[in-house]
């Protein structure tokens, strides 16, 4: 049986309120690692876009499915990136809750103490067991949305200028088209088809993905939450 919170501990007591203020200070830091961290996997990124471009059309010898493999790291970076910010997106939640629950209310208490009941409750729950409010597969398309999708599409242009522009311009839609195959292993029809795919899919998981600030409207998440523990 739950304890009602009219008879949970007082929160303005000085050990408390040392121990919330600590607690917030701690989440805090771990918001801003995962912010960190999320940089410099976008950083890496951005990075190797520019130097696989430099690289692939300064070196006429250079084979295009290197722009390939690019996309693939891309890919790996992006599942990368997507773990942390589902990392991040719940280091906010907590962020939320104390600062809503908490800091607002001994700053200016409102007629209604109860702005966001069960706080307390919901955060205890929280520490005891984390529970992530979004999938991996949504933090992914997140990301997707907000920096990897440019590069991705950025990455899909050099590519075309490269089979265009070496090793020279080709006389005829058929001589473009027989670049596209690698080494005589995998035919122009495959790498064609599989690009084609992986664009159409990265440009649609994106779009229909929400933005960011709609995944970070902690209201709507608190009111499911709360929905979900009273169950």
């Amino acid at each position: 049986m739950q304890q009602p919170e009219s008879e949970l501990p007082s929160l303005d007591s000085p050990s408390c309120s040392a121990a919330i203020a600590h607690l917030y200070r701690g989440e805090m830091n771990r918001l801003t690692v995962w912010r960190q961290r999320l940089d410099v996997t976008s950083n890496w990124a951005i990075v190797l876009a520019t130097g696989l471009a430099t690289f692939t059309l300064g070196h006429p010898d250079v084979p295009h499915y290197t722009l390939l493999l690019g996309l693939a790291l891309f890919s790996f970076s992006l599942l990368i990136e997507g773990r942390r910010y589902r990392h991040l997106h719940h280091s906010k939640w907590r962020v939320y809750l104390l600062q809503l629950g908490f800091f607002a209310e001994h700053l200016h208490p409102t007629e209604d103490r109860r702005a966001i009941p069960d706080w307390r409750r919901l955060l205890a729950a929280d520490l005891r067991r984390t529970h992530f409010l979004i999938t991996t597969f949504t933090a992914v398309r997140v990301r997707l949305r907000r920096n990897y999708l440019m590069l991705l599409l950025f990455i899909t242009g050099v590519w075309v200028i490269k089979l265009i522009i070496h090793p020279a311009r080709p006389h005829s839609v058929a001589e473009l088209y027989s670049r596209l195959a690698i080494g005589g292993i995998i035919p122009s029809w495959f790498v064609a088809a599989s690009s084609v795919a992986f664009v159409i899919t990265a440009v649609v998981l994106s779009l229909t993905c929400p933005s960011a600030e709609q995944i970070e409207d902690w209201s709507t998440h608190y009111r499911k939450v709360a929905a979900r523990a009273r169950e």
